[in-house]
């Protein structure tokens, strides 16, 4: 059978005959759509795809339920086709950045047929003129979200949704915002059309009738799947058949090697992202000796690249650089995001054969291999203070990565195990056990408050009984009684109205602090801290007073506070502690002191990016990655601008010293580089090039020779990019250093920005 998206592929014989109800003929799909298809290898159907298609070309709501590579995707685009096709838009909601931009390069296919695609998440947003001539939007739910609290027009004209990982509504971080944006579509758009894809699950079905939407659950893998833990040289798999490892090596090693013996390649899951660099270390000799010359010449190809990722170098490519010529590759979150593309695109290539990731990897990205090993099945959980288990669903999305179509004729999955318990405990807990069931994540306060506020400051409820009949529609409410339900829903509203985000009486309405929280998209309490902290703020404050306020919000996670490094940051607070803007006992923060020592850690780390300190050796300093590094710097960019903003309507004397502060935490320069950094190109390295040689804004680069710039920048082709821009005519190009300091335009939603970012550093330290 074809696979959809595949190349290649032929047409069944007997094309006279009744069409097959797994041929696309079949599914009501028509000639130019077919042709199209063919041409994508796609002759026919999977079950599950031949179930589904007639229903969602009907226009009818489906929660489609599968495993990976089982071909729910082409289900998702044929009803934004069909959609567009009607004059109505799409939104395609994704939980991750990456998953994002496959998606809308998939739907690309598409563009021969009309289809007009963009794409909006974190870093990344388009303006209403661009979005009103799209019929599908690829989008995070937090910028679906952000759309209906702004009221686009576009989405006026909505025909579909489609909800990308649905079964992510129980992930504690993102699955909140997920619920309420359906819970909004559904109310707002009464005849949306709703198509949900989601991994096996123990409640899809009640997911389904949450949605109003029909149910097609299946076991259907194209390419079949051996489920086994392997244990002393063995692999018992769950059909009780078995198969020898035989030695050198330990097991992770021993299952790597007799995988690429076989042709395959091999992913390798652990619960930390310490573990992903020590064991990508450990398997260079086992999978380098094993390369063909064609192959070596690729690995060394893709290591090539790396420099020309960033203008400085980082951790991640010091260590990539050891690692990608062998063919191996770690994935974590302390690579930056152009690092993690490159590792992706050199394991999807087949330059790479052996890849070592923590656990952020299967959340969705189409990274699959002959052979899955899942070396760890517990990992620290920030909640517990300890190591706890991995859920099953989680463990299962890791095996199912197992089995590339067109490449295997199997996958196999194995987790590791060290004893005999433990190799019993795994078939039955892991491998024979039923998946989590989804839950709804929307019973934490930060989260009631964030989207109570909204609805409010929206208008989309403006009674007490419309803000209940909402949250009962919720998936939350269907699964809570309804007196602890409007308990909770009171709690958090006499919140609100206590910090003046909510005015007092009847009728629901925001005030002003509480439309422009939501606005910013800020936690509620986030907003309460920095507007505290503006009301504190002298004049002339200092810069670190200004980063431990923002680093102190909770949009701003904090960073670890490794063993050794407490003294130094009690010494940091006793010396500022009559300059800082917040104080950790007082409320709403109320925070204990090891939790302040890790804001002013995080403080501390900007205060040095700040300086132009080398990203290597920040990230040695203070034990972090520069996917860390850059994380906590789109976060405290999002920040600064959301506290300018705030001190635009109520402390106006520091709205400048923030709006500058914002821009150069954006760049990472001391205030003196800020008009040379602007230029496309040249960034904090580059910048300082041209500064130590005398050209230190932009009137002196207009001025000089592009000699003196090629020297400068030691690039002719860098040379002539500046010199083009500084030639271009208008407002931009004739700013002096004199001129105002601009506002920074309003960075996107980090909330949506930091997803995986966000999710990785929680699950692999």
């Amino acid at each position: 059978m074809d696979e959809p998206g595949a190349e290649g592929g032929s047409p069944r014989g007997g094309t006279r005959a009744p069409p097959d109800p797994g041929t696309v003929g079949a599914a009501g799909i028509d000639d130019e759509l077919r042709e199209l298809l063919a041409r994508d290898g796609i002759r026919e159907l999977y079950p599950p795809q031949a179930e589904a298609i007639p229903k969602v070309l009907a226009g009818e709501s489906l929660l489609l339920a599968c495993p990976t590579a089982s071909g729910k995707s082409l289900v998702a685009y044929l009803a934004l086709l069909r959609a567009a096709r009607q004059g109505r838009t799409g939104l395609y909601l994704v939980p991750l950045r990456a998953l994002a931009h496959e998606k809308a390069e998939d739907l690309e296919k598409f563009a021969e047929l009309g289809l007009k695609v963009g794409i909006s998440i974190g870093d990344f947003d388009l303006p209403a003129e661009r979005l009103d001539k799209l019929d599908v939007l690829v989008a995070t739910s937090e910028k679906a979200d952000a759309l209906l609290r702004r009221g686009s027009p576009w989405l006026d004209r909505l025909g579909v949704v489609v909800v990308d990982e649905v079964h992510l509504m129980r992930d504690l971080e993102r699955g909140p915002t997920l619920e309420v944006t359906l819970t909004r579509l559904r109310r707002s758009y009464p005849s949306l059309q709703v198509v949900a894809l989601s991994a096996t699950v123990g409640n899809s079905e009640e997911v389904a009738a949450w949605l109003g939407a029909g149910h097609v659950a299946s076991e259907f893998r194209p390419v079949p799947l051996r489920l086994g833990v392997y244990r002393a040289g063995r692999i018992l798999f769950t059909d009780l058949s078995s198969r020898e490892v035989p030695p050198p090596d330990e097991a992770v090693p021993r299952l790597v090697r007799t995988a690429l013996e076989d042709g395959g390649q091999v992913l390798v899951f652990v619960n930390s992202r310490r573990a992903s660099e020590q064991l990508a270390r450990g398997l260079t000799a086992t999978v380098g000796r094993r390369l063909a010359s064609e192959e070596r010449a690729r690995a060394k190809a893709l290591a090539e690249e790396l420099g020309d990722l960033g203008e400085e170098e980082t951790e991640g490519t010091r260590r990539l650089s050891a690692l990608l010529p062998h063919g191996v590759a770690y994935h974590n979150a302390s690579l930056t995001n152009p690092e993690r593309r490159l590792v992706e695109r050199g394991f999807r290539s087949r330059a790479l054969k052996a890849l070592v990731a923590t656990p952020t990897l299967a959340a969705g990205i189409n990274l699959p291999a002959r052979r899955v090993v899942v070396r760890d099945t517990t990992r620290y959980d920030d909640h517990v203070g300890a190591q706890a288990p991995i859920p099953v669903t989680e463990v299962r999305q890791m095996l199912g990565r197992a089995g590339r179509p067109r490449f295997d004729p199997v996958g196999e999955a194995v987790l590791v195990a060290r004893t005999p318990d433990e190799e019993d405990r795994f078939l039955e807990s892991y491998l024979a056990a039923a998946p989590e069931a989804i839950e709804s994540r929307l019973a934490s306060d930060p989260a009631l408050r964030m989207h109570l506020l909204a609805l409010v400051a929206s208008r989309a409820v403006r009674t007490d009984d419309e803000l209940r009949a909402f949250f009962a529609a919720t998936f939350y409410g269907r699964t809570l009684p309804l007196d602890e339900l409007h308990r909770r829903i009171g709690r958090v509203r006499a919140f609100l109205q206590r910090h003046e985000l909510l005015e007092r009486g009847d009728e629901l309405r925001a005030s002003r602090f509480g439309q422009l929280t939501s606005e910013l998209y800020l936690d509620p309490l986030s907003a309460i801290v920095l507007r505290g902290a503006l009301d504190r703020a002298p004049l002339g404050v200092g810069t670190f007073p200004l980063l431990a306020a923002v680093c102190a919000a909770p949009d701003l996670p904090s960073l670890f506070v490794r063993r050794g490094e407490e003294a130094d940051l009690l010494a940091r607070y006793s010396d500022e502690a009559e300059e800082l803007l917040v104080r950790p006992e007082e409320p709403p923060l109320e925070m204990d002191l090891e939790g302040f020592l890790a804001t002013l850690k995080t403080a501390t780390v900007l205060e040095a990016w700040l300086d132009e300190t080398p990203i290597v050796e920040v990230t040695e300093r203070f034990g972090i990655g520069a996917g860390d590094l850059r994380t906590k710097v789109e976060d405290a960019e999002w920040l600064l601008f959301g506290a300018g903003r705030l001190a635009v309507a109520f402390q106006r004397r520091l709205s400048r010293p923030l709006d500058d502060l914002a821009l150069r935490i954006r760049y990472g320069v001391k205030e003196e580089l800020l008009d040379l950094v602007r230029l496309r190109g040249i960034g904090r390295v580059r910048g300082r090039l041209l500064f130590r040689a005398g050209l230190r804004d932009r009137e002196a680069l207009r001025q000089a020779p592009l000699s003196r710039i090629e020297l400068a920048l030691r690039s002719p082709r860098l040379a002539e990019m500046v010199v083009a821009q500084l030639n271009r005519p208008g407002p931009a190009a004739r700013r002096g250093p004199a001129a105002a300091p601009e506002v920074p335009p309003a960075p996107s939603s980090r909330r949506g920005a930091r997803s995986l970012d966000e999710y990785a550093d929680r699950t692999d330290r």
